[in-house]
């Protein structure tokens, strides 16, 4: 029976989200005021949303992607925990990245 419902459960888990607690909608309101003005001053016309393009992209995974957050989070002092990292992760993925 426990055969049966890993099986079951398998395929529905790997293609889960990869940051199931997050909200995007949170995630926006935390991402806008801490990252924006950051990623608008590496590019000359001040377009910071190219780094989530495949051009400038670094994260080519949910795991990279949760690297990049949390490494954004120390550099800017944001001081997010677990939730925000959730949060702002979900609205990325949903939004630029739509890893698995």
């Amino acid at each position: 029976m426990l055969f049966f419902v890993a099986v079951a459960i398998g395929p529905q888990s790997a293609s889960a989200n990869p940051f199931p607690k997050g909200n995007a909608v949170s995630g926006k309101k935390l991402h806008d005021p801490r990252c924006v003005s950051c990623h608008n001053s590496m590019f000359p016309d001040k377009d910071g949303s190219q780094l989530y393009s495949d051009l400038f992209r670094k994260a080519d995974s949910a795991v990279k992607l949760r690297g990049m957050i949390e490494f954004c989070n120390s550099r800017t002092n944001s001081g997010w925990f677990e939730e925000e990292i959730q949060h702002v992760g979900r609205y990325l993925n949903d939004t630029y990245y739509k890893f698995k």
